[in-house]
């Protein structure tokens, strides 16, 4: 069979695209006591670039789509930081004079632990996806962070034959979970929409629905899936000190992908996974981005 010589991209990540500015805190604020900052950093943020970006610095093809940014400030500074990732392909970034672009404040405590506030998300125009965009990838990664647009973009992927990656569909009666070929869930996101639920009964419903490989993220647990085929599987994490948990998220769904494009095995999928969240958990910020080397050599201690 010869290629399919349209397809320019490994991966098209479709949702959200701002600014993130963390700040690391001793501890949170309250109406009782006020926190003094220790460190302040801005770098480029949301789910698709996140996803994106990391994919990109393993050497896949990646391009961004999703919410409209401004030519404010803020839209200048993420532009000129994604430029620094010639992997990233930014034709699909749209830039609307008077828009504004979003952005999140991030507070991060010595335990890791984040708490996310967001600026103008919901009131950002959105760039719907088409055909012909996502025909020039073999991946959509997406989640469920937006409106209709999202499960739109899902649809399409799947009538155009593309895989489609998807996180935190949580929910059997979701629109995007028949259209997806892998799902990420994270525990914590799971059991605040399921209190009490039983995560593998949980998870085995949404297979039974779909018939696809569905994940779920443990944090300091690692993670907990179900192949294709059937197969619960359990990949522990590997033992890293963990000085920030941003992100974590978006490199664990980005080391699925990569996974899936080498075309390794599921469980070798979960533990590159696991072990790049784990190397992002170890540091204060995604950048410096986690390499494969580092990767190839965590996953070699075990």
């Amino acid at each position: 069979m010869l290629p399919d010589r349209s397809i320019r991209f490994d991966v098209l990540c479709y949702g959200t695209i701002s600014l993130d500015n963390i700040v690391r805190v001793p501890y949170l604020p309250s109406p009782q006591r006020d926190v003094q900052v220790t460190r302040e950093i801005y770098h480029p943020g949301g789910e698709a670039v996140n996803v994106g970006v990391m994919l990109a610095a393993w050497g896949c093809e990646a391009a961004l789509i999703g919410n409209v940014i401004g030519e404010d400030d803020y839209g200048r500074q993420l532009i000129t930081e994604l430029h620094k990732h010639p992997g990233v392909d930014l034709r699909y970034v749209s830039r609307i004079p008077g828009s504004r672009t979003p952005y999140r404040r991030v507070l991060v405590t010595p335990d890791g632990e984040r708490s996310v506030i967001g600026f103008w998300f919901d009131d950002t125009p959105k760039v719907p996806m088409t055909a012909d965009v996502i025909k020039r990838a073999r991946i959509l990664s997406v989640d469920v962070y937006g409106k209709e647009e999202r499960n739109r973009a899902a649809l399409i992927a799947r009538e155009c034959g593309r895989t489609v990656v998807a996180a935190d569909v949580v929910w059997a009666d979701h629109p995007m979970l028949t259209c997806s070929g892998i799902i990420v869930n994270s525990l914590d996101y799971t059991l605040a929409r399921f209190p009490g639920v039983d995560l593998r009964a949980h998870m085995w419903r949404l297979h039974q629905v779909s018939g696809i490989a569905v994940i779920t993220t443990l944090g300091r647990d690692g993670s907990i899936g179900i192949s294709p085929e059937g197969q619960f599987i359990e990949s522990p994490a590997f033992p890293v000190a963990v000085l920030d948990t941003s992100l974590a998220g978006e490199v664990f769904n980005a080391g699925i992908i990569y996974g899936y494009l080498q075309n390794w095995p599921f469980d070798k999928i979960m533990r590159f996974a696991n072990a790049a969240a784990g190397l992002k958990c170890s540091r204060d910020s995604l950048y410096p981005l986690v390499s494969l080397d580092e990767v190839n050599r965590l996953m070699a201690t075990r």
